[in-house]
C-alpha cells in the first residue's frame, strides 16, 4: 500500500470511529454496545525525551518513550518540532533496540 493511500485511509477511518463515538456519547445503547466490542486495552506510560541541540533556535528534537505497567519500554519515536509544528516518524527495529538499551534503566516505574 503506497503512503498516500495509507494516510487517506486513516483519515477515512478516523472520521467513521469519531462518528462511531459521537453516537455513543448521545446513544447509551450504543455505548454499551460499543463498550461490549473493544478488543483489550493496553497501559502505555509515555516519556519524552528533549534532546540538546546546536539547532535550538531552528528546531527542537527528541523522543517519545513507550514504557508498558511491567517497565519494559515497548516503543519510541522521534520527533523534530519547529514554530510551525511537530514531525513524528517511528524508528526501524535496529534503531529502536538501540534507543531501547540506552534507556532502559533510565526510567523507574511504580504503579500500585
Amino acid at each position: 500500500m503506497v503512503k498516500k493511500d495509507k494516510s487517506a485511509m486513516i483519515k477515512d477511518e478516523l472520521i467513521s470511529r469519531m462518528e462511531q463515538f459521537k453516537e455513543a456519547l448521545e446513544d447509551e445503547n450504543k455505548r454499551i454496545e460499543m463498550e461490549n466490542t473493544i478488543m483489550g486495552y493496553e497501559v502505555l506510560i509515555r516519556f519524552e525525551v528533549f534532546l540538546s541541540d546546536k539547532k535550538a533556535e531552528k528546531y527542537s528534537d527528541g523522543l517519545f518513550l513507550y514504557m508498558s505497567e511491567s517497565g519494559e519500554i515497548v516503543g519510541a519515536e522521534y520527533y523534530i518540532r519547529d514554530a510551525a509544528d511537530v514531525t513524528i516518524t517511528g524508528l526501524e527495529a535496529d534503531d529502536f533496540n538501540v534507543v531501547k538499551e540506552l534507556f532502559k534503566d533510565y526510567f523507574a516505574l511504580e504503579i500500585e
